[in-house]
């Protein structure tokens, strides 16, 4: 008989020591853990705000009231709608340099005369020019990289008009970089007419994107510029339309089939004290595209006369043309003669190059030295169709250089 005080020979199973995690790794994975959290958290607000800014980007892309990121198609309705003699509404979108183009490459027959400058020239019209065989080829913001592949559109094509009406703008000789944003400008266009018309050694292939004109679907003024056009224009439609009803009681620009602008009835009928304070904020604000412009630019006045000697070679008559500014923009500009230097150089220069090349020169800078008003402008920078009349006679009555009117000197000029 065993012994209960005996102790049994088997041994107690021995207890398994836990292994300790060191602090360090601890430390590691917490910050792994937390971070992953955060990174999650990021991601899911980011993933519900995405939506936000994608559809800023879309929208400006969509609206796209400059025209700058659609294609052509509008552009040919626009053109071919023009050389069908039809009105056009809803056109402030459409790349001009386009339509343009387009208008050029259609032609069935060249047009006698046209036109070239910026927007300052677009109220010259068929019945001032004095043909029916017109176009007015002026562009919003044409700088001088438009004006001249302007011409070579019609030149590319074999359409060249007999007569040329040149509105110089002050800005083309200047380098200033408000005076040469290029933010329109159709490079290869320019760079074709640089190489095959005034034979310049230029790369003619085609350019990278203008990345300023994407990196402008971010900005918010953009998207605010967009959303202010669909609102104006959402009850006639986005699309470029032709205008069947009363051209002179629309609320909208209306593209004209000569190439003209005809205002908007409500910008049109403004009282005289309304574009006096419309010209007064617009100079206070800036002197558009002459800021920075101290003295006409030598490689600029160069490439002036070539291009002169280009379109009398093609077999052009080149007539210059200087639209007036508002009297208080004139006024305000003369109490500044230094911080506007270069452009008080421009007009005394043009005469002097039109007399010493026997080309004809109507109109002045200068209002009051072809008689316009207050009651003859739209706002500080254009004149009124009525105000072209008072100095241009019309293309038939076009003779070598014109001097101002007996008695009238540009007295006024710093």
């Amino acid at each position: 008989m065993k012994d209960r005080h005996t102790v049994s020979s088997r041994k107690k199973p021995s207890k398994r020591v836990k292994k300790r995690i060191p602090s360090s790794v601890k430390r590691f994975l917490n910050f792994v853990c937390k971070w992953t959290v955060i990174t999650i958290n990021t991601v899911i607000k980011i993933a519900l705000l995405l939506p936000i800014p994608i559809f800023l980007l879309w929208y400006s892309f969509t609206i796209d009231r400059n025209g700058w990121f659609q294609g052509d198609q509008y552009e040919r309705e626009v053109a071919l709608a023009m050389l069908d003699g039809s009105a056009i509404s809803n056109f402030e979108k459409m790349d001009e340099r386009q339509i343009t183009k387009l208008y050029a490459q259609n032609l069935s027959e060249s047009v006698d005369v046209i036109s070239l400058g910026s927007s300052r020239v677009l109220q010259l019209t068929k019945d001032i020019v004095g043909t029916e065989s017109f176009f007015n080829a002026g562009m919003v913001g044409a700088e001088q990289p438009d004006v001249m592949s302007s011409y070579y559109l019609f030149d590319r094509v074999d359409k060249l008009p007999e007569t040329v009406i040149f509105c110089v703008d002050p800005w083309i000789f200047s380098t200033a970089p408000e005076a040469t944003a290029h933010q329109r400008v159709d490079w290869q266009m320019y760079n074709e007419f640089l190489h095959y018309g005034l034979g310049k050694d230029v790369d003619v292939s085609l350019p990278e994107e203008n990345m300023a004109l994407w990196l402008s679907l971010t900005s918010p003024a953009f998207f605010q510029e967009n959303v202010e056009y669909y609102i104006k224009n959402k009850e006639s439609g986005m699309r470029p339309s032709v205008v069947t009803d009363d051209i002179y009681n629309q609320l909208t620009d209306i593209k004209m089939p000569d190439g003209s602008i005809l205002y908007q009835v409500n910008f049109r009928n403004l009282p005289p004290e309304d574009t006096y304070h419309l010209a007064l904020t617009a100079i206070n604000n800036s002197f558009v595209n002459c800021e920075g412009f101290f003295e006409m630019d030598a490689g600029m006045i160069q490439l002036f006369d070539e291009f002169i000697q280009y379109m009398q070679q093609k077999g052009s008559k080149v007539v210059l043309m200087l639209t007036p500014y508002h009297p208080v923009v004139y006024e305000k500009v003369l109490e500044q003669p230094e911080r506007y230097s270069g452009f008080f150089q421009v007009e005394s220069w043009l005469r002097n190059y039109a007399l010493e090349n026997d080309l004809a020169l109507y109109g002045s800078y200068d209002p009051l030295a072809v008689g316009c008003t207050e009651e003859d402008f739209f706002d500080g920078w254009h004149v009124k169709g009525d105000g072209i009349s008072k100095f241009f006679p019309g293309i038939s009555n076009v003779e070598s250089y014109s001097s101002l009117a007996e008695g009238v000197t540009l007295h006024r000029l710093p």
